[in-house]
């Protein structure tokens, strides 16, 4: 199994995660010009073929991924939030509303750059200026024209086939229908509420109303970070869902109404988030950061859901099909418990560190991979929620893309009870660390380690284990011998107790016949005086 990522610098790696191998694309560090989207642009046979990076400065690239080959480049408006294969296209969305379709860049053969237009040319964009016409405008506007490309050729952007839609901003996040044939584009952001776009008739055919004022009579804020469609659940039923910055995920289903049917907090009875490093319970509502919605093996599907503490958690969509209209209006308790049960809280992944910047789930639904501010990038396994790999990648990491390559398993997957191994090249990941002496400077590289007190180098250790089992035949003799005197000692202390036992018998008799002898004289005495008739002195 195979997956892409894109960090903070613009550069693009490739991770394999059975052989543990990381690849390069080639290319300069961007520094401030940051990975945000990646997409699989090949054609219809051969997805992976290509690949569609979009930048932070609005550059849009197509790469071949077999040697990282730049196909072409296109600038569109800064901070691109979407990146979507559309009718053999490429679909552009950024945050400012404006969406580009860039032609035949998902067809079977790259297409080639218009050539540059001269004057009176015509098509693409900035040929507007050379089109006939006399007067001071025209003249003004083609000199305009002719000094902007009096610039070296390759810094001159490429131009290309395109089509530009105007969509209602700020969008934070959007998605195309995932139905075959489907024109319709869903998109929201912060203060803009949810709204279903048509590509084909170029208009907006839906738009979702917000929730109720609450108890105080105060606007619910509409803060959207992202947006999904659910309708592999349930195809009969066009259902979206949205994550929100104030920790809140809604489902909406066009076809019943326009408000969310519920309105759940993200962690409510089950699921709770821990405060980081402090491991308490964590009530705080975080941003979702980023989501998918994704078939989970043998059931209807699940969506997961990161936020900026590194807590992923993933909620099942197996009710959705049969999902009413709710009995009690958001905002309170009794909504919360029944949202809660419409979209149960299935399982969390733990061990990810940082904000979660970027998520992708493999087609199988069988694991994920999600990558953020830590610098690593994470494989789990949906169904065991084990972490059966992770890599560190240096960087700080903002978008990851998952290849439909199968997955065969983790190495530790089944063979380990730990949560994760260190994937790549540890070469290229880990630097030596140098030895600093008493007084502040670095050891050199080429000296040995001291041995430290209290550990032994290998060959020490080896002598004292030789030493050891030499030393073992004499100590048994050694301890034999201390067993034979030590019972000729212990038989000999018998003995003496013995002995001393008697003396002290005899001193006893000795003393008592000493005292029954006193004691019959005395009776003897006695007698004498008595027949005599004398009195006792």
């Amino acid at each position: 199994m195979r997956f892409l990522t894109g960090d903070d610098t613009g550069i693009i790696k490739s991770v394999q995660v059975e052989t543990q191998k990381v690849g390069r694309f080639p290319g300069p560090r961007r520094r401030g010009d940051a990975v945000e989207r990646l997409c699989w642009i090949g054609p219809p046979g051969d997805r992976e073929s290509r690949l569609a990076v979009a930048y932070a400065s609005g550059i849009i690239e197509a790469r071949r991924v077999s040697n990282g080959e730049v196909l072409g480049t296109f600038h569109a408006s800064p901070t691109v939030r979407s990146l979507i294969p559309y009718n053999g296209g490429l679909l552009s969305v950024s945050s400012d509303g404006k969406a580009v379709i860039l032609a035949n860049w998902c067809v079977d053969e790259f297409p080639s750059p218009l050539p540059d237009e001269g004057e009176g040319g015509e098509g693409g964009e900035g040929g507007e200026g050379g089109e006939g016409g006399e007067g001071g405008e025209a003249e003004d506007t083609k000199e305009g024209a002719t000094e902007a490309n009096n610039t070296n050729s390759a810094e001159r952007p490429e131009r290309w086939e395109i089509r530009c839609l105007e969509l209602p901003a700020p969008i934070a996040d959007a998605r195309l229908e995932p139905v075959e044939g489907s024109h319709r584009l869903a998109f929201g952001g912060d203060g803009n509420n949810l709204k279903i776009y048509d590509l084909a008739k170029e208009e907006v055919v839906w738009k979702a109303r917000n929730l109720r004022d609450d108890y105080l009579c105060l606007r619910v804020p509409n803060r959207i970070s992202t947006v999904h469609w659910a309708s592999h659940v349930a195809p009969e039923r066009p259902l979206l869902l949205t994550g929100t910055t104030d920790g809140k995920l809604r489902l909406y289903d066009p076809n019943l109404q326009r408000r969310a049917l519920f309105d759940l907090k993200i962690g409510y009875k089950y699921g709770r988030g821990s405060g980081g490093w402090t491991g308490v319970s964590d009530d705080v509502p975080r941003p979702v950061t980023c989501g998918m919605v994704s078939p989970s093996t043998g059931e209807r599907g699940s969506i997961f859901v990161a936020n900026t503490m590194g807590v992923l958690r993933e909620y099942s969509l197996s009710l959705l099909p049969d999902v009413k209209a709710p009995k009690f209006p958001p905002g309170g308790k009794r909504h919360l418990d029944e949202a809660a049960s419409k979209l149960p809280f299935k399982r969390g992944y733990k061990g990810i560190m940082g904000s979660i910047r970027g998520l992708d789930v493999h087609p199988s639904g069988a694991c994920l991979t999600t990558v953020g501010l830590g610098r690593f990038a994470y494989v789990f396994e949906t169904r065991s929620r084990k972490m059966v790999s992770k890599v560190f990648l240096k960087q700080k990491l903002c978008a990851v893309l998952m290849s439909e390559e199968p997955y065969t398993g983790g190495k530790n997957a089944q063979d380990s009870d730990e949560d994760g191994d260190i994937t790549g090249d540890e070469a290229d990941f880990k630097v030596k660390p140098r030895d600093v002496n008493s007084d502040g400077d670095e050891e050199p590289e080429d000296e040995e380690d001291d041995v430290q007190e209290g550990f032994s180098s290998e060959e020490d250790a080896a002598d004292a284990d030789a030493g050891d089992a030499a030393g073992g035949d004499a100590d048994e003799d050694a301890a034999a011998d201390g067993a034979a005197e030590g019972g000729e000692a212990a038989e000999g202390g018998k003995k003496r107790k013995k002995a001393k036992g008697k003396a002290t018998t005899r001193r006893r008799k000795a003393a008592a016949g000493a005292g029954e002898g006193g004691a019959g004289g005395a009776k003897g005495g006695a007698k004498k005086r008595a027949k005599k008739g004398t009195a006792a002195p």
